[in-house]
């Protein structure tokens, strides 16, 4: 299942990405705006560029074609984050918006057991998540090759699962569909040289 998605028509790029912070703030720079019917980034083909390079600095793919992904197992995770989210490998993990209000998960995440709250004081809140195991699901395989990643592996609190997946076949028509039109650009491209 791809969940960095990246389509460009008629002068408008629109990107669809788990949420994470540091991809909202490069957003805004880049003029995009959030369109909540459809749930997509939107901005202006002339920063198609920089857009593709935020996509592989934060998710490890750009969304313009499928790819494989995978599952990461993280074990005994703690961290404690002030007025924001919980974030790890470019995903939110945990997001409070309170002191009171309880922690709602991010998107794909699985959470196994471990401690996640919210606390601090009313204008100093906190996302708590303590001794942790969860699951971050549909993680782009690319983006397992990142530092931050290799390093978790090598220290043993994260793993990488595989699990073959049967597409659907509402899938396998949408990026035969992806590829026609590519193909039908290129085609156009050269036709113009």
């Amino acid at each position: 299942m791809k969940t960095v998605n990246l389509t460009v028509n008629n002068g408008q790029v629109k990107v669809q990405t788990p949420y994470n912070a540091e991809f909202v703030t490069k957003a805004k720079n880049l003029g995009g705006k959030w369109d909540t019917l459809s749930k997509t980034w939107i901005f202006n083909e002339n920063v198609l560029d920089y857009v593709k390079e935020i996509l592989i600095q934060i998710y490890g793919v750009t969304g313009e074609t499928t790819y494989q992904t995978c599952t990461l197992v993280v074990k005994n995770y703690s961290a404690e984050v002030v007025t924001g989210a919980v974030e790890l490998f470019g995903r939110t993990i945990a997001r409070a918006s309170g002191r009171d209000t309880g922690v709602s998960l991010g998107e794909s995440i699985v959470w196994i057991n471990g401690k996640k709250e919210s606390g601090g004081s009313t204008k100093y809140w906190k996302t708590i998540v303590e001794n942790a195991t969860f699951e971050i699901q549909n993680f782009p395989f690319e983006r397992t090759e990142f530092e931050d990643v290799q390093k978790a592996i090598a220290e043993g609190w994260c793993e990488i699962k595989v699990t073959e997946s049967k597409r659907s076949k509402e899938e396998i028509k949408s990026e035969i569909a992806e590829l026609k039109e590519k193909l039908a650009k290129l085609e156009e491209e050269l036709n113009n040289l």
